[in-house]
């Protein structure tokens, strides 16, 4: 994560996006950055690439980050295009939306996202 976290940091806050505090539990951190790729406030790559490679680590990657996984690696070799941004946003959403639900995430309804 020491990697990833200074570039994520610096893209979200020329993204005009608040600070992301690490800090928190991780779905709370998955959610807010898939929400902002989803909404389209971060960079697709960026915020991907922090779901995938960095937050991987914090638990048995949830099925939803696999999918955006296998919608980025596969879908070109499968299809010989890359998948439309229109793809990953929406697989994004999926993720904030599931986020909450994760293993670790408290059931605490004042965190869950707003519907």
């Amino acid at each position: 994560m020491k990697e990833v976290e200074p570039l994520v940091r610096q893209v979200l806050a020329e993204s005009g996006f608040p600070a992301i505090d690490l800090q928190r539990e991780p779905w709370v951190v998955a959610r807010d950055v898939a929400q902002a790729v989803a909404e389209g406030t971060l960079p697709i790559g960026k915020g991907a690439d922090f779901l995938i490679l960095e937050l991987r680590e914090k638990w048995t990657t949830p099925e939803e980050i696999w999918e955006l996984n296998l919608l980025i690696d596969d879908g070109e070799a499968l299809r010989g295009a890359p998948p439309a941004d229109g793809e990953l946003r929406q697989q994004a959403s999926k993720i904030a939306q599931a986020a909450p639900g994760w293993r670790d995430a408290p059931q605490d309804p004042d965190l869950l996202p707003p519907d």
